[in-house]
């Protein structure tokens, strides 16, 4: 399952931004790739892709900001 995740997260960016070079642990926002606006489309385009619920930690979390971290 993590590496569907994975898979899926690299594809989203990548919808979003053609010719992405992201690596796992690169801070997607750092590197521009989407801004705050961006953020909420993800969260809630992998709440409905996986059929799950990010709470406030989870959003709060460093971890948010790159595919290795989301998918840890």
């Amino acid at each position: 399952m993590n590496h569907e995740i994975t898979e899926w997260l690299f594809d989203w960016f990548k919808s979003r931004v053609p010719g992405l070079e992201l690596k796992a642990d690169e801070n997607y926002i750092d590197k521009g790739v989407i801004d705050s606006f961006g953020i909420i489309e993800l969260v809630e385009s992998i709440e409905m892709q996986f059929s799950i619920r990010l709470d406030q930690n989870d959003l709060q979390s460093l971890e948010l900001f790159s595919v290795g971290g989301l998918t840890a």
